[in-house]
């Protein structure tokens, strides 16, 4: 009959664990914390894409989608500025 070793998949389970513990957090580190909301009203102002007034209707990483009349324009979110 075949013995079954209880040590070996235990290290290995952990050592996944572990891992993906630390992708995890590391993931989350990295991400930016984008300061405006879903719906909030801003202005962005790009050399490519022109100066533009709308609602945040995407987030997308550090990108956000500027929803205007018509279209969505993406801005990175340093280019964005709440109005006046």
């Amino acid at each position: 009959m075949g013995e079954i070793f209880a040590g070996g998949p235990a290290s290995s389970t952990r050592a996944r664990r572990l891992s993906a513990f630390v992708h995890q957090t590391m993931s989350r580190a990295r991400t930016v914390a984008v300061p405006y909301k879903l719906g909030e009203v801003v202005i962005g102002d790009d050399p490519f894409n022109g100066r533009r007034e709308g609602l945040v209707a995407v987030k997308n990483g550090t990108f956000v989608g500027l929803q205007t009349a018509d279209q969505i324009f993406f801005y990175d979110y340093r280019q964005l500025r709440r109005p006046d």
